[in-house]
């Protein structure tokens, strides 16, 4: 299982979502892979997931099954542990 967070730029909404995952990643052990869309590879990862806004997280499976995403926003961290447990 992943989290994946895509960012764009240094925002105040960039800086929430990287807070997000620092917590994410002391409170569970999950891999978290951050993207950045003005990135070669975070433009391609984006295209995969049709990924149009910044942040926005996903909780997918290893073989890439999406089980909980946030588009242009910052989740509250139990969404994402939620999506986690499922």
């Amino acid at each position: 299982m992943k989290v994946r967070i895509f960012l764009q730029g240094d925002s105040p909404e960039t800086r929430d979502a990287e807070d997000l995952v620092s917590r994410i990643q002391e409170a569970v052990d999950i891999e978290v892979e951050k993207l950045d869309i003005e990135s070669r590879e975070g433009k391609e990862v984006a295209e995969v997931y049709d990924i149009t806004a910044t942040p926005s997280f996903l909780v997918t499976m290893d073989n890439g099954v999406v089980l909980g995403s946030w588009i242009g926003k910052v989740p509250a961290e139990f969404e994402i542990k939620e999506a986690i447990n499922a």
